[in-house]
């Protein structure tokens, strides 16, 4: 299926509810729709024609259009292509449904969880909204991926905010492996469930050594440089 067999196909299925298509670069479908639909498009896309969810990337696009963007990205490998969900948000009412749980798609777990943490989009019904990727003192109205945030942000801690653990199932002995990581290249913190010999769950602190590169990107270097510094950092 080429992109504008899906393009057809998908016209079809959701007729008026597509705001507007478009394709920006060969093997791409951009799809502009509204909040409203995103659980009924994504779950479309991932659960009836079997995409490959890749990522959920937020932007502050407040100095364009005055809102938000969230974009979810599919890739169909068998047609060699990309569609780009795009939802366009306001400003003075932000929010989005998190597709993680309303769309039953787990893989936007920790996509959806960064948006919210480092450009403060809400995430409604969200399964586990906890933060991911700020430190538990961080202070809860700073986003650090917000154009009008200053890179050379030294905020005080917030006080009174403790870390918020998963609770274990009934019964379950807790096993905390951390906040260190065994061999030293990313501390995190791992808490094991455990039921005898039989591991029933977990859960998962990280991100101690995030070095915030991505504002450093957008805040600093031209659209050359960035390429150059993603490919020599260290991916853990």
């Amino acid at each position: 299926m080429t992109v504008q067999e899906m393009a057809n196909h998908l016209g079809k299925e959701f007729g008026a509810r597509i705001r507007h298509s478009e394709i920006p670069v060969p093997d791409m479908l951009l799809l502009h729709i509204d909040r409203s639909d995103s659980v009924a498009f994504n779950r479309y896309l991932f659960h009836d024609l079997s995409g490959r969810f890749v990522v959920a990337v937020g932007t502050d696009y407040r100095s364009e259009t005055g809102g938000y963007l969230v974009d979810y990205v599919y890739s169909f490998a068998e047609h060699h292509l990309f569609i780009t969900l795009r939802l366009s948000l306001p400003a003075k009412d932000l929010w989005i449904e998190a597709i993680t749980g309303s769309a039953d798609i787990p893989a936007a777990n920790w996509a959806e969880r960064e948006i919210q943490d480092m450009l403060g989009i809400p995430l409604r019904n969200h399964p586990d909204p906890r933060r991911l990727m700020l430190a538990d003192d961080w202070p809860a109205d700073l986003h650090p991926l917000r154009r009008d945030m200053p890179l050379q942000t030294y905020p005080d801690k917030a006080a009174g905010m403790t870390p918020v653990f998963k609770e274990p199932p009934e019964g379950a002995t807790v096993v905390p492996i951390g906040p260190f990581f065994p061999v030293l290249e990313e501390p995190a913190q791992f808490r094991l469930f455990i039921e005898g010999e039989r591991v029933v769950g977990g859960d998962y602190r990280g991100f101690y050594n995030h070095r915030g590169v991505e504002k450093i990107a957008d805040s600093q270097l031209n659209y050359n440089q960035v390429p150059f510094l993603a490919e020599r950092i260290c991916g853990i």
